[in-house]
């Protein structure tokens, strides 16, 4: 398994899987899931919501994941909504995840790409869950995303999790991703500028 940083959008990389750092009702709102919305095609928040309904008779837990397809995306197949924020009695403080949901989130994730249906295997851009709406910041979310695949692959050795992206979209967010995924990752330091490698080197 490799694992890849880039600066950007996650729906303008080539990877099988999108994530969206979502919230219990699917609502494609703001931020990620924006985007998610706007690059999968007309009608696919009709389509995500049909899915939720099916799958789970009304709205997910948080921590919960929702796959379906990725709509007209050209090149994604796949988007895993994950449950960060919880919108079932309404938007209020309480509705902020904790570390804990995202590291429950992190897991469920790993395990539902692992469960596809078909075969072959898939790639992943990932984002930091939590970090926008939801208050915790890129950092955080990053390491607990990270330190959940290595689990993860370290429990399925064959594991068809071919490639994980993570992604920061603007250059402070990127920098802060790859601090962390340096330590926890330290191939990625290869793939740094180097601005980039000699800053986070500084802060280690």
């Amino acid at each position: 398994m490799k694992v890849l940083i880039r600066q950007g959008s996650l729906t303008d990389g080539d990877e099988s899987v999108l994530v969206n750092a979502s919230n219990t009702n699917a609502q494609l709102g703001t931020g990620v899931s924006a985007a998610i919305r706007q690059a999968c095609g007309k009608g696919y928040q009709e389509k995500v919501l049909a899915a939720l309904d099916h799958h789970f008779h009304g709205p997910m837990k948080p921590g919960q994941v929702l796959l379906t397809h990725a709509g007209t995306h050209p090149r994604a197949v796949w988007v895993a909504h994950v449950a960060v924020m919880d919108y079932r009695e309404g938007h209020t403080a309480k509705s902020a995840p904790t570390v804990d949901t995202i590291r429950t989130a992190c897991e469920r994730l790993w395990d539902v790409v692992e469960s596809i249906p078909g075969a072959g295997t898939q790639s992943v851009a990932m984002v930091a869950l939590g970090a926008g709406t939801g208050n915790l910041g890129v950092a955080e979310p990053t390491r607990i995303g990270a330190q959940t695949l290595k689990a993860h692959v370290a429990l399925h050795p064959n594991t068809r999790i071919e490639r994980v992206t993570f992604y920061g979209f603007q250059l402070p967010d990127y920098i802060a991703v790859a601090h962390v995924l340096a330590l926890e990752f330290p191939e990625v330091k290869e793939q740094l500028p180097p601005e980039v490698l000699r800053f986070i080197e500084k802060g280690t």
